[in-house]
């Protein structure tokens, strides 16, 4: 055992970051599929015209690459967006849609910069080897 923590000596470290760093990840990636400026002022507005003319569909497993983490952690990052208003999960024979909310949306608006400070350490360790993605801003 390696220091006493309960993993193997020379057995490789899995660090999570916490949930709420890929839940921001997360809906970073489903705003983006709205082609908007998070800075415009009639926000609002566009953002219902965008929801009801949108033919796309983000799917479970392109949010699970955004985040680049596992099931798990993916369940549980779709599960605490669709908790908090933010997005809706939708099912059917083509598979999950997932989808921001104008609830999702407004908070995005609001909160982005300071998940940006807030979350600059894990999100420089979490695209430490890609660069990036422009939808994160």
């Amino acid at each position: 055992m390696g220091g006493g923590d309960g993993r193997e000596a020379g057995s490789p470290e899995r660090r999570y970051k916490g949930y709420r760093v890929y839940a921001y990840i997360a809906l970073a990636r489903l705003f983006a599929e709205l082609n908007l400026d998070l800075e415009q002022p009639d926000l609002a507005e566009r953002v219902g015209v965008a929801l009801g003319n949108y033919q796309g569909r983000v799917t479970k497993e392109e949010i699970l690459h955004a985040i680049r983490s596992n099931s798990h952690m993916t369940e549980k990052v779709l599960s605490y967006l669709a908790g908090e208003g933010f997005a809706s999960v939708g099912r059917d024979d083509r598979g999950y849609d997932v989808r921001i909310t104008p609830a999702g949306a407004e908070h995005l608006r609001r909160y982005h910069r300071l998940y940006r400070e807030l979350y600059g350490r894990e999100l420089a360790e979490h695209y430490r080897y890609v660069r990036s993605p422009e939808w994160l801003g």
